[in-house]
């Protein structure tokens, strides 16, 4: 029996101290609980672009249904993703690209394969990849439609809207907004 009550005393004593936790303390173990819950809810909004054709690489990932602006990273849907990189999942048909031209502003090619969203350059079009295979070549000229956007990338060798044309706004998945 002694040793019972020895026993029940010893956790007693110990349940005291994990409650008598200085301020200090109880910050400590605040910010671990709020990390462990933060880093259950992250995986699912951070994402990593391998892609070369993008000035960023880590992205944190919003509902798209506010306001689209002109230079917003956007995740979106796409299928013709041939001459695409798939990265680590060949089933992945998502993209990020960033808007170039948003429904309203007008869009124009040149016969130098010019892209230009009112006067300003959003890039030129290559007649081949890296890989020597014939690019397909999206022209347009006027105002892009509604719900559409014209997507470009950074690089020059960007395989962007300059090939596959606009993205429709239904085929929109994410904001992107860079982290770093």
């Amino acid at each position: 029996m002694e040793t019972r009550s020895v026993s029940s005393n010893c956790s007693q004593q110990f349940e005291t101290k994990i409650l008598r936790l200085n301020n200090r303390e109880k910050t400590l173990v605040i910010v671990v609980l709020a990390a462990l819950l933060v880093g259950a809810w992250l995986p699912e909004r951070i994402i990593v672009s391998t892609s070369p054709s993008l000035k960023h690489r880590i992205f944190f990932l919003t509902k798209a249904n506010s306001e689209i602006k002109l230079g917003d990273y956007l995740v979106f849907r796409h299928k013709d993703s041939g001459f695409v990189q798939k990265g680590l999942d060949p089933a992945n048909d998502r993209m990020i690209k960033k808007v170039g031209c948003r429904p309203g502003e007008i869009l124009s090619t040149d016969v130098e394969r010019n892209y230009f969203c009112g006067q300003k350059l959003l890039g030129v079009a290559l007649n081949e990849d890296s890989k020597g295979r014939s690019l397909p070549l999206f022209q347009f000229f006027g105002p892009v439609p509604e719900d559409c956007y014209f997507m470009v990338g950074a690089n020059p060798r960007s395989f962007d809207s300059k090939y596959f044309g606009f993205v429709h706004a239904d085929d929109i998945i994410y904001k992107a907004l860079p982290i770093w």
